[in-house]
């Protein structure tokens, strides 16, 4: 009966090591895995070598707006923006290997070097910010948990190879990404205090994404609302490097 007893109790030990009971400290290195795991996996996620999502974006302040994403390893990136109408105009900017670019008064401007930085380090990312964060050349910490609407989460600071920081909410049950709050520095020397809410995460192709997104910008002027519905994301499709460059002038 005491072996009995023993196992039991060594059996029950290296759960919670596994899975940490929760109310139990954990360290940044057990809430990146689990995150990684909640995802799909590492092997998963790296099994994706391109993305495009066909997404509906509205402002509160007129017409939804239409957004094509394209993504490509390792931070390639093409967005294309404009009205739901079929067959109308989407104005593109993107992130090349060479440049972040958008389109001006229809012509193509590059960002400035740390605006572009910081570009290519949020909107560049493919897999998430939290994932080979130490390969990236970011740096993380937890800084304990906080109580969000809907409940609990992990709250991690980075600050982002390029100097920009944000603040990381994971909850502590499905171990998904609820919130990012930070700095959004645009051109032209627009900057707004952003809060980012991830929601209704689905599985595609055994990866998990937030097909709802809000984003809420404040500061200087006056505040953005934008909520974002995703209708569609497509894994693998086939995509010309050329695609994500900035166009002649």
């Amino acid at each position: 009966m005491r072996t009995l007893k023993y196992f039991v109790a060594a059996a029950a030990v290296a759960a919670a090591a596994l899975h940490p009971v929760e109310g139990q400290a954990q360290s940044l290195d057990e809430i990146v895995a689990r995150h990684i795991e909640a995802r799909g996996g590492k092997d998963k996620l790296k099994a994706i070598h391109t993305l495009k999502l066909t997404r509906t974006v509205a402002t509160g302040i007129g017409n939804p707006i239409k957004v094509v994403l394209y993504k490509k390893r390792p931070n390639l990136v093409r967005l294309e923006q404009g009205p739901t109408q079929a067959g109308a105009t989407l104005i593109p900017r993107g992130i090349s290997a060479d440049a972040a670019w958008d389109i001006v008064q229809g012509k193509p401007v590059a960002r400035p070097p740390q605006i572009a930085a910081e570009a290519r380090d949020v909107d560049g990312d493919f897999d998430g910010l939290l994932v080979d964060w130490k390969d990236k050349g970011h740096t993380v910490t937890v800084d304990g948990r906080e109580k969000l609407p809907g409940g609990e989460a992990f709250k991690l600071l980075a600050t982002l190879k390029s100097g920009l920081k944000r603040t990381i909410y994971v909850d502590t049950k499905t171990y998904l990404e609820r919130r990012h709050t930070g700095v959004l520095n645009l051109p032209g020397g627009r900057q707004f205090d952003v809060t980012i809410t991830f929601d209704n995460w689905r599985d595609v192709e055994g990866v998990k994404f937030p097909f709802d997104i809000t984003e809420e910008r404040t500061g200087k002027e006056p505040v953005v609302s934008l909520v974002t519905y995703t209708e569609k994301i497509e894994i693998n499709t086939p995509m010309d490097d050329a695609i994500f460059s900035m166009p002649a002038k």
